[in-house]
């Protein structure tokens, strides 16, 4: 027999029968580490182990009649254990419309299922409110059917483009491989072995205590655990500095020990990330333009504030339905009432807590962030024989953020449309822009209003709203378009009117102001390019005429000329975009 260089001359084994099992609890995300008996065949495996160079013997802790009564002969199929979210994305992306009719070889739950597509489907990549006449259970969306390009997790894959166009790729990227791994991070309750062989002072290990915590808080980061580790993977990415071979690992080894970090974590976070940085420059072609290397960028250089926050969002992305929010203090009781927080998933009912290994932990609940997400729940069992769930890679988000996130999401429900804030121009989608209230998760969370295309929304809404119609968006165009936020040529014209354009949403019955929005409301022309459209294709002379009710008199031939020159400069634009200019 062929020797094991792993367990080389064992000859005796002694079997507990018993193992520290991870259990996935598919509905809630918890995930809780418990002691369970193995089964026979992991037990005829152990007894294996023994002797496999020679003769050897295997010790049970327990009784044959436990063996043949009580275990079962095999362990759980790992398809029942763990989350499906990528294999169900999979079977999306090939057109399994139904997965629940799917025949597999062990065919998990209904409730493994149904977790799995809502995950997918509160980030965004099924879409379940088209479901077919055939029984479907969601179609997959545009972004679902990019994300199942990478062999990645879904929630991974997901980050990673949204860092794409945010151009903070290369950082995503470490991220992901932080979030594939435990916490690099050395435990700073866990004393060495040198201080408890030696018969130190009670005050020595104190200090060596405090020394590891200090070298610990040298990684903190505002916005939580994964972009702390992020500046620990660059930071030793620098003390390699591609010098290769036992040297590179000689001084990662060195910096890791120096400032608290688990080399062994650390090597594989490095490798890692030096395949991943292959597999999207494979996968992400062109849209990968950070990473402009195929090996590991040894000047990863800490983010910037702007691209913290783009990082901290693309996390955000990928963990929407693993939001938290602080509860008030003195409404949940228990041991930790001021630092409870209740997740946005209804099957989730209990509080719970930001771990004690998360930099974002205090005591103090006056600096707890508000919001959060997490990356995963794990249960763990107090002194008191009591659970409480600690939420894991923690990472603060603000609230501004969810409702530009989550747009589309069953997680974010829109309501009515709001007249304070006043609507915008957005002129990156050239269109009237107006607020809507906000709510977000199971518990309906109030969340700073998003900011919607005000006509579609304004057609779609059923409630009761402040607003009289939709033509209040015609009426607000107007008011943009003299003011000069909707054609740049136009800038000039504000100081030539005779009336601030103030008074089109006002409501008051102006004649001019009528005849104005009236115009506007005919030609369905609500935005920028349904201006230019009208003005190339339709009528050059459009609103010119009821210009002059708004210019005064002796200003009316220098708007003219303003006017004119805009309109055609807008028609020459519309026709370059449509390719029919002049060449």
């Amino acid at each position: 027999m062929k020797q094991n260089s792993r367990i080389p001359d064992i000859k005796y084994v002694v079997d507990t029968g018993r193992q520290k099992s991870k259990n996935y609890h598919a509905s809630t995300g918890i995930v809780s580490y418990n002691i369970m008996w193995i089964s026979q065949a992991a037990a005829d495996q152990r007894a294996g182990r023994a002797g496999r160079c020679g003769a050897g013997h295997c010790y049970r802790l327990y009784s044959s009649s436990l063996y043949s009564r009580h275990l079962d002969k095999f362990s759980t199929p790992e398809i029942l254990t763990l989350p499906l979210e990528d294999v169900v994305l999979q079977m999306k992306a090939m057109k399994i419309n139904n997965i629940g009719s799917f025949p597999f070889p062990t065919a998990p739950s209904p409730s493994q299922l149904t977790a799995a597509l809502k995950v997918l489907c509160d980030i965004g990549l099924v879409d379940r409110s088209k479901n077919d006449s055939s029984g479907g259970d969601g179609r997959i969306t545009s972004l679902g059917k990019s994300v199942s390009q990478l062999p990645l997790n879904a929630r991974f894959g997901k980050m990673l483009l949204v860092a794409t166009h945010a151009n903070v790729l290369e950082y995503a990227v470490a991220m992901v491989a932080v979030l594939s791994e435990v916490s690099p991070f050395q435990n700073i309750s866990d004393r060495s072995k040198s201080s408890e062989s030696d018969n130190h002072s009670e005050n020595s290990a104190n200090s060596e205590e405090k020394s590891k915590s200090e070298q610990r808080n040298q990684w903190f980061h505002p916005h939580g655990d994964v972009l702390a580790a992020l500046l620990a993977v660059g930071a030793d990415s620098y003390a390699r500095r591609g010098v290769g071979g036992a040297s590179e690992a000689a001084a990662s080894k060195r910096f890791c020990e120096e400032n608290g970090l688990n080399f062994v974590v650390m090597q594989r976070i490095q490798k890692l990330r030096k395949q991943l940085t292959k597999l999207v420059k494979m996968r992400l072609h062109s849209t990968a333009g950070p990473l402009k290397t195929v090996g590991i960028n040894y000047s990863l250089s800490p983010p910037n504030r702007l691209q913290e926050n783009a990082l901290s969002q693309s996390i955000l992305s990928g963990f929407l339905d693993n939001v938290a929010r602080l509860e008030s203090p003195g409404s949940v009781g228990g041991p930790f009432k001021n630092r409870a927080y209740f997740s946005c998933n209804p099957e989730i009912t209990e509080p719970i807590y930001i771990d004690r290994s998360s930099f974002l932990f205090t005591l103090d609940f006056r600096k707890l962030p508000q919001f959060v997400c997490f990356g995963s729940l794990v249960r763990k069992q107090r002194k008191d024989g009591s659970t409480v769930s600690c939420m894991t890679n923690v990472t603060y988000v603000d609230q501004s953020w969810l409702g530009v996130l989550a747009e589309g999401s069953p997680l974010l429900s829109e309501g009515e449309p709001l007249t304070t804030p006043s609507p915008i121009y957005d002129k990156k989608q050239e269109a009237v822009m107006c607020s809507v209230a906000a709510t977000y998760g199971c518990r309906g969370w109030c969340i700073l209003p998003v900011c919607r295309v005000m006509y579609d929304y304004l057609a779609s809404y059923q409630g009761r709203s402040s607003f009289s119609s939709k033509k209040d968006s015609f009426r607000w165009f107007a008011r943009f378009l003299l003011e000069g936020k909707v054609i740049e040529e136009l800038n000039n014209l504000p100081a030539l009117l005779n009336e601030s354009s103030v008074i089109i949403t006002s409501r008051n019955a102006v004649a001019k102001v009528v005849v104005l929005v009236s115009a506007l409301a005919d030609a369905g022309v609500d935005s920028g390019p349904a201006l230019r459209k009208h003005w190339a294709e339709i009528n050059q002379q459009f609103l010119f005429r009821e210009l002059r009710a708004w210019v005064k008199k002796e200003c009316f031939e220098e708007a003219k000329i303003i006017w004119m020159k805009a309109m055609k400069q807008n028609v020459h634009k519309w026709k370059n975009k449509l390719g029919q200019g002049d060449r």
